[in-house]
């Protein structure tokens, strides 16, 4: 049986969480370097003209959470019932909130420091979950996880919710390592829980676990 094809930019950024849900199931995957004017001209390939795109057999598709919650049915892990299977598309809801706004610090704000200040006020402050922040706060996530006793985001294995929270999570303790360590250790606790998963473990340490985390450098 041949291998799901990613193709997507030599960086993490919106694959990192397909990467993760393949390796994490067993499976394994190919890459494609993205031709950016293919990307931008062919309707076909790219019917919105962005990428990641998944290539699975006879399956072809675009749109990152689309191609995520494809994995998630294909390897179990969408939820067990339909309570976790909708947590489970909440929590993705509100990660991609969350990121939105990270996207916005990386490459608009190009990580200034004010701008680094402001971003952790809004949504990281855990007095600030009752402000205007657009739906996104770490906060809202967390609570997820600590409503399910603080192992996984929803029931009692690993589901998409949480490759969704630990990318998240992995990507903000590049930026601030020191103030979610303290803030949230339990959320460290998380991550670190999650790198060792079989799977994921030897993805994180193997050669196809690429250096960067966005294609301009930052974060």
């Amino acid at each position: 049986m041949s291998k799901p094809v990613i193709h997507y930019f030599p960086i993490r950024g919106r694959a990192e969480v397909l990467r993760l849900a393949i390796v994490a199931s067993g499976d394994d995957f190919d890459t494609v370097d993205v031709n950016y004017s293919e990307q931008k001209g062919d309707r076909e390939k790219y019917p919105f003209g962005q990428c990641p795109r998944l290539v699975d057999g006879d399956l072809d598709l675009v749109q990152s959470n689309t191609i995520a919650r494809y994995l998630a049915r294909k390897y179990n892990l969408q939820g067990k019932t339909e309570k976790e299977i909708c947590t489970v598309d909440m929590i993705m809801e509100g990660v991609e909130s969350l990121r939105v706004k990270y996207v916005n610090l990386i490459y608009n704000d190009q990580l200034a420091e004010a701008a680094k200040e402001a971003y952790w006020k809004t949504y990281f402050d855990k007095e600030t979950t009752t402000g205007r922040n657009g739906g996104a706060h770490i906060v809202y996530i967390a609570n997820f996880l600590a409503k399910n006793g603080g192992q996984y985001c929803a029931g009692d294995s690993l589901t998409i919710a949480d490759l969704c929270l630990w990318d998240i999570l992995d990507l903000h303790l590049r930026i601030f390592p020191d103030h979610i360590q303290e803030a949230y250790p339990e959320l460290v606790k998380f991550h670190s829980e999650i790198a060792e998963l079989p799977g994921i473990k030897e993805y994180l340490a193997g050669p196809k676990r690429l250096a960067e985390p966005n294609a301009n450098k930052l974060g």
